[in-house]
């Protein structure tokens, strides 16, 4: 990184601000392990996964063979887990900033909220000159294409960032506040999926709790997940690609093997359904006993 003494930038102090909180920005978004990206990442595979079992599914009911077939209670298991994960992963994908330290988290809507804040810094000259950029007099035939394309994309962006037409363009210009207003108003969608997580999965919502939601709000749906999904992809790859100037997230990860091996393969011999049934039988008598003599809770 260029020193900022020898930047384009004219407010040195505001420029170093802007550079660490410019930082602290991408980890949140790239970097960390738990970074959005990798929480996205990760959201995109399992659901990439489902829907090709879930698909699977689908053919083999089609066919009506009697040699194809899935077992019903873990069907179900996969299908109640699938959905608790993924409504999980948007609630916390769009938890709000809390604002005590303790309990600080990585969220769209927080990185949204922690630039709204540092407003003040987000100038055209930082963006576009941050790394050690020209400010002005960059030129295609002066600079050549790899200089002068980043240079006007920067200052393009910037425009409509602050709703200043080129005419305008001054050093100090700064990101229009309504931008960040949006990138939250596009992630209110995923509202209704957050009460379902919080009613049904991370807690137990009352009976009448219950009474005062919509069916909309009951009911997790493939479309309802899809419409969380692409706004949270929307919104972050807006903030990667044009906020930060870097790039793009939300594709659903290549994977390095091959993730449907043994999908064809039945799970158990024949041979073995005798020992499973046993094996349930001893998992049901262990349960039973954890209630005999309840006195000694005391």
């Amino acid at each position: 990184m260029i020193d900022i003494c020898d930047c384009d930038v004219q407010d040195k102090e505001a420029l170093a601000i802007f550079r660490a909180k410019r930082t602290n920005w991408n980890n949140w978004l790239f970097e960390d392990s738990l970074s959005i990206s990798n929480q996205i990442r990760h959201m995109l595979w399992k659901d990439a996964i489902f829907r090709t079992f879930n698909e699977a599914r689908r053919l083999t009911i089609n066919r009506e063979s009697e040699s194809l077939g899935f077992n019903g209670p873990l069907l179900n298991l996969i299908d109640e887990d699938f959905a608790v994960s993924q409504v999980m992963a948007i609630r916390r994908l769009t938890d709000p900033n809390f604002y005590d330290p303790k309990k600080v988290v990585l969220s769209v809507p927080r990185l949204i909220d922690d630039m709204l804040a540092n407003i003040d810094i987000f100038t055209r000259e930082n963006y576009v000159s941050h790394d050690g950029s020209k400010y002005e007099g960059l030129s295609f035939e002066k600079d050549g294409i790899n200089k002068w394309m980043p240079w006007k994309k920067k200052h393009e962006n910037f425009d409509t960032l602050s709703n200043v037409s080129p005419q305008n363009r001054s050093r100090t210009d700064r990101v229009n506040r309504s931008v960040f207003i949006k990138l939250n108003k596009e992630l209110k969608i995923c509202k209704n999926l957050r009460t379902y997580s919080n009613k049904f999965i991370a807690h137990a919502s009352d009976p009448i709790g219950r009474l005062i939601l919509t069916e909309n709000q009951k009911k997790v749906t493939l479309d309802k997940l899809d419409q969380c999904y692409k706004a949270i992809i929307r919104v972050s790859s807006f903030i990667g690609v044009i906020v930060l100037y870097e790039h793009e997230l939300g594709r659903v990860p290549t994977p390095q093997y091959n993730h449907l091996e043994n999908i064809e393969k039945p799970m158990v011999s024949q041979g073995d359904l005798e020992n499973l049934h046993n094996y349930w039988d001893k998992r049901v008598d262990e349960v039973i006993h954890w209630n005999q003599n309840l006195w000694t809770i005391l």
